[in-house]
């Protein structure tokens, strides 16, 4: 079952420079949690339909995918996606306010089913929150740092 996680954090850049950094594969270690390396799968880098070959570090594992841009719409909103079905995507959405941006990051998950994936869904959501939080934290640092 597709679950989401939502946060939201406020940043001290434009739109257009946040937007930047988030379709910019090079800063993809800011706001993919465990990204240890992304690297291009053809010519494309940028756009919708980009695609990398990425190697993920979660706890102990080590997780190979391909990673997709999947939705662009320049100074507004993005969606970085997992090419496997069952994948996580981060949808950023940006809104121009005086002296910054709104940035509203909803990640979409697939929830572990069956009896296991019930008792540990609590523990899933929390994990991804935190992951979240913790994206958007330091992509607020990256671009405003104080």
């Amino acid at each position: 079952m597709r679950q989401t996680v939502q946060g939201r954090t406020t940043i001290a850049a434009s739109a257009g420079t946040v937007f930047e950094c988030l379709a910019d594969y090079k800063c993809a270690d800011l706001f993919i949690e465990g990204l240890e390396q992304l690297t291009p799968v053809g010519p494309q880098t940028t756009g919708e339909d980009a695609r990398f070959d990425a190697i993920l570090k979660l706890g102990g594992r080590t997780l190979r995918t391909t990673i997709v841009i999947t939705s662009l719409q320049p100074g507004r909103s993005i969606t970085w996606s997992s090419a496997d079905d069952d994948g996580q995507s981060l949808t950023f959405e940006l809104h121009p306010k005086r002296g910054g941006t709104t940035v509203s990051l909803t990640v979409t998950y697939e929830q572990p089913g069956g009896i296991a994936g019930a008792l540990i869904a609590p523990f899933v959501e929390h994990t991804v929150q935190h992951r979240a939080t913790g994206a958007l934290d330091r992509l607020r640092e990256h671009l405003s740092p104080e």
